[in-house]
């Protein structure tokens, strides 16, 4: 039912007056429209930034090292006044649009530099030297997913072997050391959200960094629940102890997200972990078919349990809707 029908019923149940009606239906569209016009100018800068690289590429040879050096000063010069002009001006749209095509920039005005003097960096030089530049950009962009791609690349400008040595610690078995990462990568989102609720108004770092904090700890209740809990799908050989303790592993973490969900009153991230867990148990069903995969048997049993997943899906989804701990 769509929202100007369930206005429409309200009104008629005396549950709100023509007037409050009103003023949701124009909030709500209102709010709509923003969302579209923010996502529109999103896709534009992204659009209009790769093209200007590629015009550029196309005619790289032709260009002399003095067009391409002013040309590319101009282009970051006018982006980088239309973004903080329309910043002043308060036009969230047109920001983010001049937002992006800056940062963009930022990064090819880097790379043009280093290709026309012969620089030697690497990748890690190159990453830091974009995020430190483009710093101002996204401290007036307000798209959280720009603000992520930041972080991504400030985090990809960190020395590769060490991640990677980080990644054998915490991954290479089901360890002490696995179950400190998780923790502190939940820390570090509790820690991140808290502070977010101090800074939103400045930038939205600290959101972006408590969403890639608690995807890390995702990613490892599930490397961890997989890799072991699912031995009989993915590889040959697992003792039933491993499995037991990645099972507790993965519905501990779910638990403790679905406790945080219904402390902070959070509906979609109950909703969301109780639908994880249940997938979770799927493929634990899944792995034991083992062999009859192959056979009219396994056929038959996967699409039956995909019924009953749906089933039970829908069942949940309807079931918190209605549970009184969510006002």
């Amino acid at each position: 039912m769509s929202l100007a029908n369930k206005a429409a019923n309200w009104v008629e149940n005396k549950i709100i007056t023509s007037e409050q009606r009103d003023k949701i239906l124009s909030f709500e569209r209102s709010k709509n429209n923003n969302v579209f016009w923010k996502t529109a100018c999103i896709i534009a800068g992204l659009l209009i930034g790769l093209g200007i690289c590629l015009l550029i590429a196309a005619n790289w040879d032709v260009l002399p090292r003095s067009i391409k050096l002013i040309g590319d000063f101009i282009i970051l010069g006018v982006f980088s006044y239309f973004t903080y002009h329309f910043w002043t001006i308060k036009k969230r749209g047109l920001t983010e649009l001049f937002a992006i095509l800056s940062f963009l920039m930022v990064g090819a005005s880097i790379g043009l530099i280093a290709q026309i003097f012969q620089l030697q960096g690497g990748w890690n030089n190159f990453a830091l030297s974009w995020t430190l530049l483009s710093l101002p950009f996204i401290f007036i962009s307000r798209v959280l997913f720009i603000n992520i791609v930041w972080l991504i690349l400030l985090c990809s400008a960190i020395d590769t072997d060490f991640l990677e040595t980080l990644a054998k610690t915490f991954l290479k078995d089901f360890t002490f050391n696995t179950l400190i990462a998780l923790i502190s990568f939940t820390a570090l989102n509790l820690l991140f959200i808290r502070l977010d609720k101090v800074v939103n108004a400045y930038t939205l770092l600290s959101k972006g960094l408590s969403k890639l904090s608690i995807w890390l700890a995702y990613f490892i209740t599930f490397y961890v629940g997989c890799a072991w809990g699912l031995k009989w799908l993915f590889y040959s050989n697992t003792s039933l102890t491993k499995q037991l303790l990645a099972y507790l592993f993965v519905f501990a973490f779910l638990a403790f997200r679905m406790f945080l969900a219904v402390s902070e009153q959070n509906i979609s991230s109950f909703k969301r972990n109780a639908i994880i867990a249940e997938v979770y148990i799927f493929l634990i069903f899944i792995s034991r078919i083992n062999n009859l995969w192959t056979s009219g048997i396994g056929f038959i049993s996967a699409g039956l349990l995909v019924l009953l997943l749906i089933y039970t899906l829908r069942k949940t989804t309807k079931y918190i809707k209605d549970m009184e701990v969510f006002k």
